[in-house]
């Protein structure tokens, strides 16, 4: 790999031996993968030292001890726990008051303390074609295909990218790897795309098919971001779909054409009602009428006007005995939330407008709740509006499950039943 005279003097040991050694494993990536230079990174999304993970907030406090400081506007993701809140949950006070503690470490080192899988909505948007190293799968994907800012999966290695600002030019970097792969169209009624659930289940749907590859998706047109949201974050679930194109939609992919940079393919894949009805089927597992006791809203996170929506929606109303309902947020957002009054008028029901976490990232993974003798599982029956909430939760909570919109999902946190 070539190395510029500043990455030279960077890897000789010039930036202290933390950024030395960074940027070595970066090199040695880059080479494993054919990489001939590294590129400037315009932003960071770091990933969140969980205390579910044995030794993870350790080793984060020991590498800002070390003296490792991010050298590009630097996000992070999802905690598992609520910062501000910890124990309101239901989180064990051991495991909050360790988890607390990477607040304080990834200040030091000038991390952003986000805690968050959307930074998209907190202002982290880089200009258009700038190269950056993410992790978080529903995030990577949104830049990717919604911003047309350049991200591969970055993974551990989004640790030595933030505290160099470099990356290997490889991947989804580069122009060749973002030509779309795969044609589906979509022949559903508009009016059958109309809620937040149904676009997660054409992605849940078409990730399935398409796995690592990058689908071309025509037939449709998303005109609200958490529609895109829900799309790409179910497209990078079923299968692990880091790009995807909406000709006339995302920014690289004005035509037909320029989504697959020229050789559109003869072939294309019909999508219809009837294969997202396959989606909904095969996500729950709840009989009809059968008792639930878990709702979760924003996976990934509500964006304000969700969250302002299901306020409306609960005003006045009260959640059925032991059920729990929570509307996952940054803490941004439900701060502004709060203002609003939203915050109040959700709680007030029972339901919880909680931040920084989900579910499946909290203390109620049944490997969690075995190391700290807590039930398995924490949850019998969960109603959701994600497909990607509950793609997981079957497996890491071990609960039944059942997809529906969010009125579906309100419906059953008040009557305590899923009522398909």
């Amino acid at each position: 790999m070539h190395l510029n005279p500043s990455e030279q003097a960077m890897l000789d040991g010039a930036e202290g031996p933390v950024v030395a050694v960074a940027l070595d494993y970066l090199v040695q990536f880059g080479e494993a993968f054919g990489a001939e230079r590294l590129v400037d990174l315009a932003y960071c999304h770091y990933p969140a030292e969980m205390g579910i993970y044995e030794g993870s907030v350790e080793d984060a406090l020991a590498y800002a001890a070390q003296g490792a400081r991010v050298r590009v506007p630097t996000s992070c993701s999802t905690l598992c726990a609520d910062v501000e809140r910890p124990t309101s949950t239901g989180c064990p006070a051991t495991l909050a008051a360790l988890q607390t503690q990477v607040v304080d470490a990834h200040r030091r080192m000038g991390i952003c303390e986000t805690y968050t899988c959307t930074p998209q909505y907190l202002g982290f948007v880089p200009p258009f074609g700038a190269c950056t190293c993410l992790v978080e799968s529903s995030a990577i994907i949104y830049y990717n295909s919604v911003l047309g800012v350049r991200t591969n999966r970055g993974g551990l290695f989004t640790r030595y990218a933030a505290i160099t600002g470099k990356y290997p030019l490889m991947g989804y970097l580069l122009d060749a790897q973002r030509r779309g792969t795969h044609w589906f169209h979509v022949d559903i009624p508009p009016e059958s795309l109309r809620t937040y659930d149904r676009w997660c289940a054409l992605g849940m749907h078409i990730g399935a098919r398409v796995g690592s590859e990058v689908p071309v998706i025509t037939g449709i047109r998303p005109d609200r971001q958490e529609w895109l949201l829900g799309l790409g974050a179910a497209l990078a679930t079923s299968g692990s779909v880091t790009l995807f194109h909406i000709p006339g939609v995302t920014p690289e992919a004005r035509t037909l054409e320029e989504a697959f940079h020229g050789d559109v393919p003869a072939d294309r894949r019909i999508v219809t009602a009837a294969d997202l009805d396959a989606v909904y089927e095969a996500q729950t597992t709840i009989a009809p009428h059968a008792p639930i006791d878990f709702v979760t809203l924003g996976c990934p996170h509500y964006t304000l006007e969700q969250i302002r929506q299901v306020a409306a929606a609960l005003a006045g109303k009260r959640l059925a005995d032991g059920v729990r309902c929570w509307i996952c947020t940054n803490r941004m957002t439900r701060r502004q939330a709060e203002f609003s009054g939203y915050v109040q008028t959700i709680e007030a029901s029972g339901a919880q407008v909680v931040a920084d976490t989900c579910p499946v990232e909290s203390h109620m993974r049944q490997s969690t709740c075995r190391d700290y003798g807590l039930p398995v599982p924490q949850v019998e029956a969960m109603v959701c509006d994600s497909g990607k909430m509950l793609r997981y939760v079957g497996d890491l909570i071990g609960c039944r499950t059942a997809l529906t919109h969010r009125d579906g999902c309100i419906a059953a946190a008040l009557s305590g039943k899923w009522t398909p």
